[in-house]
């Protein structure tokens, strides 16, 4: 089942001004593999789950990544 954009970007949104959880997100190959790095570097399983959605985001609505990411455009 495919998230709602709104959704994805809800769950993304504590890590959007995080440069290392973005970083490590933008080197993944897949959500779960971005979740794994986080949780190997940070230690934190809330920025680690964040950055999954981030993931997703990336995956499933690539052209909204793209703006956050080379804008870090908060979301609200």
């Amino acid at each position: 089942m495919k998230r709602s954009l709104e959704e994805v970007k809800a769950r993304c949104k504590i890590v959007l001004n995080d440069e290392v959880v973005i970083n490590l997100v933008d080197k993944s190959s897949s959500p779960t593999a971005a979740f794994e790095m986080i949780m190997a570097e940070t230690g934190d399983q809330t920025k680690a789950k964040a950055g999954r959605w981030l993931a997703i985001l990336r995956r499933d609505y690539f052209e909204n990544y793209q703006s956050i990411n080379s804008n870090q455009v908060t979301l609200q």
